[in-house]
């Protein structure tokens, strides 16, 4: 109701201002008196909406999944019970992007089909298809899905057309399409309400913010513009407010799409340092007020190779100026591997060019030695140096960062902690931490108790391993 309240509103300043300016026209002044402008602007949207639904679907996953009935309780012992299994079943929303060789090709949220066992999507009430994974993504929470079109009326004409986000404004009309609840093709409308919010539950984040209504069952749908292109795909909601729906970019979304079609997976530009915003506090202290800092550079790393250094002010990428982290964070991302670029950074207060070629981002658990992340716990890690050890006097692994909101988030871990043991099993490398959790994992653990050195003092913190 309140975006419907303020979309007529807004119709309702247009009416003001095109009176005001048509006096003279007394033919126009009739049909403003009779409701015309508003007419027009149900029949255009009206027909937005009759263009896109045909390439919105309902996807159905199941997945089987382990129940243990003793998971939710901490034991000293191991109770010797095998987990039962019982079938779980989601519903999502997805968008057609792509007909080729008699497939259709599905955008959706990788959340909505992870760990799936079948998925069935639903193109109206009387056409169902099995889908294919063709990838998934869960640094971006995307999926794209395949399915044969044979039978399928007119497959082209259900494919979306897909705008271009760099342009949308805040303040633009956003119309959001998808399956809430179970009820297909539910239509809500809005407004761009911001743009490149960041809330802490995938990787990489730039969403386009909304108050059309997103509710579950959205996830994977599409969000569009008055002119019926799908600027961003809806994705997340926060359960506690109301208005405040996110979807991700359409151009990062193809650009994930491309990469999964090309390489079955995605295939991203690897720096190797651990960067962050320049504060207040700190640009008062360093004496500068752009760019942003490397607080850490990975051994090994191509940052390592090419000289860059903890301390150093990155402010432009091939000539291109730096705003944030997530405009570096995103265009190396996309830069290809083995790509140089030049990067401008300052150090010891001058400005030095610095080439840097590009590598590729290695998979989960390529990069034992120093640093490691794991996406499903939210937790990057490093070795601890000889000299940090000497210093701390203790052996374990440093917590790097923590992304808001994950396991390591809520187990209460923080940046600086130094994790020692496992479940009481000495830990002196990521590679034996990972190595651990693995195990706990196999033997149907669901939680592991780490003792943390923070500051001077020692602390049991419990983190969730599903």
């Amino acid at each position: 109701m309140k975006a419907f309240a303020l979309t007529f509103l807004f119709i309702f300043g247009l009416l003001v201002g095109c009176r005001a300016e048509v006096k003279e026209n007394h033919s126009l002044n009739h049909e403003l008196n009779g409701g015309g402008i508003l007419e027009a602007f149900q029949r255009e949207l009206t027909k937005v909406v009759d263009k896109v639904s045909p390439s919105v679907v309902t996807i159905f996953a199941r997945q089987e999944v382990e129940f243990n009935p003793f998971e939710h309780f901490d034991f000293p012992f191991r109770i010797p019970m095998e987990p039962f299994k019982r079938e779980r079943r989601s519903l999502g929303s997805g968008v057609i992007v792509k007909y080729e060789k008699g497939k259709l090709y599905i955008l959706t949220n990788n959340h909505v089909i992870e760990d799936a066992s079948s998925i069935t999507v639903r193109f109206d009430k009387h056409t169902e298809r099995s889908a294919k994974v063709v990838g998934t993504d869960p640094k971006t929470d995307l999926a794209v899905l395949e399915v044969d079109a044979e039978g399928i009326k007119d497959p082209q004409k259900r494919v979306a057309k897909l705008g271009d986000s760099d342009k949308v404004k805040v303040g633009q009309l956003a119309i959001a399409i998808g399956n809430p609840y179970g009820l297909e093709r539910t239509v809500t409308v809005g407004v761009v309400s911001a743009l490149k919010r960041s809330i802490g539950i995938t990787q990489y984040e730039s969403y386009i913010q909304t108050d059309a209504a997103i509710n579950p069952g959205n996830s994977g749908g599409p969000l569009i513009n008055i002119y019926g292109e799908v600027i961003g795909i809806n994705t997340a909601i926060v359960a506690s407010g109301q208005g405040l729906g996110f979807a991700i970019p359409i151009n990062l979304a193809k650009w994930v799409m491309e990469q999964i079609l090309e390489h079955g997976r995605v295939v991203r530009g690897w720096l190797g340092v651990v960067i962050q915003e320049i504060t207040p506090d700190i640009a008062e202290a360093i004496g500068v007020k752009e760019g942003i800092l490397i607080a850490q550079v990975l051994k090994g790393s191509p940052a390592d190779k090419a000289g860059l250094k903890v301390g150093d002010i990155i402010v432009e990428l091939s000539g291109r100026k730096i705003e944030s982290v997530r405009d570096l964070q995103f265009s190396i991302m996309k830069t290809k591997p083995g790509t140089r670029v030049e990067l401008t950074v300052i150090r010891d207060g001058k400005k030095r060019k610095i080439e840097v070629e590009i590598g590729e981002l290695p998979e989960k658990g390529a990069v034992k030695e120093k640093s490691e992340e794991s996406g499903d716990l939210g937790l990057t890690l490093r070795d601890l140096t000889p000299q940090e050890k000497a210093r701390l006097g203790v052996d374990g692994v440093l917590v790097v960062s923590v992304v808001p909101g994950s396991p390591a988030d809520r187990s209460g871990l923080r940046p600086g902690d130094v994790i020692m043991r496992v479940n009481y099993q000495k830990v002196e490398s990521v590679q034996e931490f990972f190595s651990i959790l693995e195990n706990l994992k196999e033997m149907g653990k669901t939680k592991a108790l780490l003792l943390v050195r923070r500051d001077k003092s020692n602390i049991y913190l419990v983190l969730r391993l599903r």
